[in-house]
């Protein structure tokens, strides 16, 4: 999986960055047959071939009437078949990741359990035929 991390009107330091790319990485563990599709791929054609992207943008918002920044995060997950987008803002920096982070990891989960449930539901359907 291919983790981007982007800064908009705030500096990506690297302590910010590896919070990040740490917090958004936990994500794999939902998707793991992709993965793993992945890295069998990169083993037979020697190349890089990603099927799994994701791009995160952290940006600082200019705050109109109140004082002090607001922070927005916007992550985008691309995978065969589905495009994820998750976006979130808070007055910490840190903050935003974290309430993005969750809100992308409980739409994964519900993508994950759906397409879990179709394939059982087809396994049935195949056992009702016999």
């Amino acid at each position: 999986m291919e983790i981007i991390v982007r800064a908009k009107d705030i500096e990506l330091t690297p302590h910010l960055e590896n919070y990040t790319r740490k917090k958004f990485s936990s994500i794999k563990r939902f998707i793991p047959k992709l993965i793993e599709k992945e890295e069998e791929d990169k083993e037979k054609l020697g190349k890089d071939v990603s099927r799994v992207l994701m791009e995160i943008e952290i940006e600082r918002l200019t705050s109109g009437q109140r004082k002090g920044d607001i922070y927005r995060t916007e992550v985008h997950l691309t995978f065969p078949g589905k495009k994820i987008r998750a976006e979130e803002t808070a007055e910490l920096v840190k903050e935003a990741v974290d309430r993005t982070k969750d809100d992308l990891e409980r739409q994964v989960k519900k993508f994950k359990e759906k397409k879990d449930d179709l394939q059982k539901k087809g396994g049935m359907e195949a056992k009702r035929r016999r």
